[in-house]
């Protein structure tokens, strides 16, 4: 992989992030419908906190060997996967 995609994902994360947890912009998230969930502000931390993670693990992606990229990809959508749940669990 190139090594600049994993920094250009990174940023598209950081700016996700910066705009759901700081500014509140839960609209952007998928799947969202105004009046559903009670607590946007939790809402909002849990979401940014976990997309910042996934922009942490993709800048560091590029750095990782050849023979370590499935194991980092299997800890992304991991961290995704369960990230999605945990939000899920903690806001309603």
């Amino acid at each position: 992989m190139p090594f600049y995609i994993g920094p250009i994902v990174g940023v598209v994360h950081f700016l996700l992030t910066y705009f759901i947890w700081k500014k509140g912009k839960v609209l952007i998230l998928a799947g969202y419908v105004e009046g559903q969930v009670k607590d946007t502000k939790k809402l909002s931390k849990n979401a940014g906190m976990l997309i910042l993670g996934a922009g942490i693990i993709s800048v560091f992606f590029t750095l990782v060997p050849g023979n370590f990229y499935y194991f980092v990809f299997g800890l992304y959508f991991l961290w995704l996967l369960v990230g999605m749940v945990i939000v899920n669990i903690k806001v309603k």
